[in-house]
């Protein structure tokens, strides 16, 4: 038996669709914030090298310190922990990105360029 998830059918549906190429950026659009703070691997998605190249900040710790939910050392885990008001807040006015969401569209895109070793 599968859970539903969102119109995005059973969980082993989910995973893997996420194993395909694309899969990952589907289920960031097409998921609500919640839901994609949970299933995505956000550690590998939120690393310093995006946030260097995509916004004012060297580390998703420094863009949490900065919105006073967090510190420079934090990892991405620690996104899952903060209300999704105050991190669109803070990315909305320290990034050029509207959303918590948005930011995390474009970095599950720069994971897979990477991946497809389109650096």
């Amino acid at each position: 038996m599968g859970f539903n998830l969102g119109g995005m059918g059973d969980l082993k549906g989910m995973i893997e669709k996420a194993k395909t190429p694309g899969g990952l950026v589907e289920i960031a659009k097409n998921l609500p914030l919640d839901q994609i703070l949970q299933k995505l691997p956000l550690e590998k998605l939120l690393t310093p090298e995006f946030m260097q190249k995509h916004t004012p900040f060297q580390s998703i710790g420094e863009l949490l310190q900065k919105a006073g939910v967090g510190s420079s050392t934090d990892s991405a885990d620690k996104v899952k922990e903060v209300p999704q008001g105050q991190l669109d807040n803070q990315v909305k006015e320290s990034t050029s990105f509207g959303s918590m969401q948005q930011l995390i569209q474009k970095a599950v895109e720069f994971y897979n360029s990477r991946q497809a070793g389109g650096k």
